[in-house]
């Protein structure tokens, strides 16, 4: 059951980025999780100020939370049980909601930690290493332009955002390939 619930919240999530690409190009922000504003904002497109990523918006704590239910339809690991470490990728998505709640700003990278986790536990299980690999890349990625993101937009971090944002969306459908077959 949980393999099923984890299998449609991948296709939710990936569906969700990429619906949001449609949102960020008609310049609706409550279509645009932060991770667009981010791209947005550094590659200066519809987006003028970092201030856009203060606020709890829906869309991001949809993903958080259908990053949350993916990861958990991993349970108890890829290959053999990861208890503590399919914990620890669960528990950051899901995590980052009351933080983003409290602080309006941070958090929302838990969902780039855990997938960067449950990545590694792929690689090191052997559970389909491309899927794996495109997790990591997707991670390391987006966590760069996440964290790199200063008050001067950066047209190579704008790049390693939409890279990163590609991939974590087709992560998301080999994840819900993996889960539901």
């Amino acid at each position: 059951m949980i393999t099923l619930v984890g299998g449609v919240a991948a296709v939710l999530a990936a569906a969700t980025l990429l619906g949001s690409i449609a949102g960020m190009s008609m310049g609706r922000r409550r279509w645009s999780p932060w991770l667009a504003v981010l791209y947005g904002y550094n590659a200066r497109y519809r987006v003028t100020s970092r201030d856009a990523l203060r606020g709890v918006h829906p869309v991001d704590i949809a993903l958080l939370l259908l990053a949350g239910a993916t990861y958990a339809g991993f349970w108890p690991g890829p290959g053999t049980g990861h208890v503590v470490w399919m914990t620890l990728a669960i528990a950051q998505p899901l995590l980052g909601v009351p933080l983003l709640m409290v602080t309006k700003l941070s958090g929302r990278s838990g969902l780039m930690g855990g997938a960067l986790v449950l990545s590694i536990l792929m690689l090191v299980s052997g559970t389909s290493a491309p899927v794996a690999w495109l997790g990591l890349s997707a991670s390391i990625l987006l966590l760069v332009g996440d964290f790199g993101t200063t008050t001067r937009p950066s047209r190579l971090l704008a790049g390693a955002l939409g890279v990163g944002y590609g991939a974590l969306l087709v992560w998301f459908g080999a994840l819900a390939a993996l889960l539901l077959t």
